[in-house]
C-alpha cells in the first residue's frame, strides 16, 4: 500500500495519505490543516483501522490547476467522495471536525451509499440554532473576515480559534506539538478567502439528513459547550433525535488530545 497518492479530480489535484490496516477511517480536518493534521490521531488508530487524510482542495499539496475556481462546502463533498471511491468500494467509516464535519455531513445526504457511519464533531451548522444565537454566529464569522481583510491571515485566525473556542494548553502530556507547515501561510490565506465563507454561507437539507440518522453521531467536546459550534452539534443531535456524544478535550481534541479522541472513535466505531 503506497502510503503517500493523489488523484485528478475536475479542477485540482488531490494529494492523500493512507495509514494501517482494517476497515477504512477517513478523517477530514477542519480549518487550514492538511492531511498531516491528524498524524497523530492516525497513529493510535492505525492498528485497528485503514486510515485516510487528505489534504482539501486548495491546501498544501492538494493544487488548483489553472483557471479552476475554488469550491463551496458540497464541491468539497464531491472531493471526498472520489477519495473515498479511489481507496473502497465499501462504506467506510468517517470522522470530520468543524469544516470536515459539514463536508462529512454533505457527503452522507448526497453520497449515503459510501457511508458506513459518520462522527460529525461540532459541524458549523448555525441553521439549527435558535434566531438570537444564530445572529451572533453569522456576526462572529462575519468579524472573522473583517479582522483578515483589516490586519491579515494570521490575526483573524487567532480570532477564528478564539471563537471556537480553541485551548492549546488543554493538551495530552504525549500528545506532540504543533509542527510548523511550509504551507502554513497559504494554507490560512486560502482557508480565509474560500473556505470560512463557504462555512458560513452553507445550509443543508434537514429533510435529507434525516433520512440518514442511523448512520450519523453528532459528537461534541466536553470543554467547549461555551462555544456556538459546540452548541450546533448539540442541535443536531436533537434534530436527528439521537444521544450528543462528547469527546474529551474542545474543538481541536482531535490534534491535542488524539489518545483520548481514538479511545472514543474505537469505542464509536466497533466493528464486532
Amino acid at each position: 500500500m503506497d502510503p503517500e497518492n493523489s488523484i485528478e479530480v475536475p479542477g485540482a489535484t488531490l494529494y492523500y495519505k493512507l495509514r494501517g490496516s482494517g476497515p477504512v477511517v477517513l478523517i477530514i480536518q477542519g480549518g487550514a490543516a492538511d492531511a498531516d493534521g491528524s498524524d497523530a490521531l492516525a497513529s493510535h488508530l492505525e492498528n485497528d483501522f485503514t486510515i485516510v487524510s487528505y489534504d482539501r482542495r486548495g491546501l498544501s499539496r492538494s493544487v488548483l490547476k489553472p483557471g479552476a475556481t475554488p469550491v463551496d462546502i458540497s464541491g468539497h463533498g464531491e472531493d471526498a467522495s472520489k477519495v473515498l471511491a479511489r481507496i473502497t468500494s465499501e462504506p467506510a467509516f468517517v470522522f470530520g471536525v468543524s469544516i470536515g464535519a459539514l463536508i462529512g455531513l454533505d457527503l452522507a445526504t448526497t453520497h449515503s451509499n459510501q457511508i458506513r457511519m459518520l462522527v460529525a464533531h461540532e459541524p458549523p451548522l448555525k441553521q439549527l440554532l435558535p434566531p438570537d444565537e444564530y445572529e451572533k454566529a453569522l456576526y462572529e464569522q462575519e468579524e472573522v473576515e473583517v479582522v483578515f481583510r483589516n490586519e491579515g491571515a494570521r490575526a483573524a485566525m487567532m480570532k477564528f480559534l478564539q471563537l471556537s473556542g480553541v485551548d492549546f494548553d488543554d493538551r495530552e502530556a504525549d500528545a506532540p506539538a504543533p509542527q510548523l507547515s511550509p504551507y502554513m501561510t497559504d494554507n490560512l490565506q486560502f482557508f480565509l478567502t474560500n473556505d470560512a465563507p463557504a462555512v458560513r454561507q452553507y445550509q443543508i437539507d434537514l429533510s435529507l439528513l434525516e433520512e440518514v440518522t442511523s448512520r450519523i453521531i453528532p459528537a461534541a467536546g466536553e470543554t467547549s459547550s461555551a462555544n456556538w459550534p459546540n452548541h450546533c452539534a448539540a442541535r443536531l443531535a436533537e434534530q436527528l433525535c439521537v444521544d450528543l456524544v462528547l469527546f474529551p478535550g474542545g474543538h481541536n481534541a482531535y490534534g491535542s488530545r488524539p489518545r483520548g479522541v481514538a479511545e472514543k472513535l474505537r469505542e464509536l466505531l466497533r466493528t464486532d
